[in-house]
C-alpha cells in the first residue's frame, strides 16, 4: 500500500499558520462568551489572548507576504485582511467600544475560518511545485 506524498512544504507553513491563528481567534470568542455568560472573570485571559491574537496575525500576514507565490492572492489578501481586522479589533477592546468589538469579533471569526478553509483546498502553482525538484526514492527491487 503506497502512502500519499507529503505536502510541499510551504503548504504545510501556510496551514500551520492559518490554523494557529484559526485557534488564537476561536479562544478569544471563548473566553468573550464565558465573560458575558456570567460564567467568571474572564476579562484577564482575554485580555492576554488579545495580545497574543495580535502577534499571531501580524506574524501570519508575515508568513503569507514571504510566501505568497506559493499562497496566491486570494490566500494573502485573506491573511493581511485578517491581521488589519484584527488590529482594529484589539483597538475597539482597549477603547472599550462592547458593540462594535463583538460585532467586529464575529466578523473576524468568519474571515480567519476562510482564510483556513482556502488555504487548505489552496494548491501550489505549477512553477512552484516544480522548483525544487521532488526527490524521489529509488524503487526497491
Amino acid at each position: 500500500m503506497r502512502t500519499p506524498p507529503m505536502p510541499h512544504p510551504h503548504l504545510i507553513i501556510l496551514r500551520s499558520v492559518a490554523t494557529v491563528l484559526l485557534s488564537a481567534v476561536i479562544a478569544q470568542a471563548g473566553w468573550a462568551s464565558a465573560m458575558l455568560g456570567g460564567a467568571g472573570d474572564y476579562l484577564r485571559q482575554h485580555q492576554v489572548g488579545a495580545w497574543i491574537t495580535l502577534v499571531v496575525a501580524i506574524a501570519s500576514a508575515i508568513a503569507y507576504l514571504a510566501l505568497r507565490r506559493s499562497a496566491g492572492p486570494v490566500n494573502v489578501g485573506l491573511a493581511v485582511a485578517s491581521a488589519v481586522a484584527i488590529t482594529v479589533q484589539f483597538t475597539l477592546g482597549e477603547l472599550e467600544i462592547r458593540a462594535w468589538h463583538i460585532f467586529w469579533g464575529i466578523l473576524i471569526v468568519g474571515l480567519t475560518t476562510s482564510l483556513t478553509s482556502w488555504t487548505y483546498r489552496h494548491t501550489l502553482p505549477e512553477d512552484v511545485r516544480a522548483y525544487p525538484a521532488p526527490v524521489t526514492p529509488e524503487p526497491r527491487a
